[in-house]
């Protein structure tokens, strides 16, 4: 290999590398808005059940 080709080669894993850090962090400050555990479910934006209504039943301790 010549020594431009090396060069270029290497330019490009580095631009690779800076877009990589760009992206990443671009999504941390400005991704989603949602909290969410990260498993992918589903079940933490849906809302919560409400409570029953009627008796409750008391804790046994």
């Amino acid at each position: 290999m010549s020594e431009s080709t090396q060069l270029l080669v290497v330019g490009v894993a580095v631009a690779a590398a800076a877009l990589y850090v760009v992206r990443a962090s671009w999504k941390t400050w400005f991704g989603a808005t949602e909290k969410t555990c990260g498993s992918g479910c589903g079940k933490c934006t849906t809302p919560a059940e409400p409570p029953p209504k009627g008796r409750y039943e008391l804790p046994q301790v």
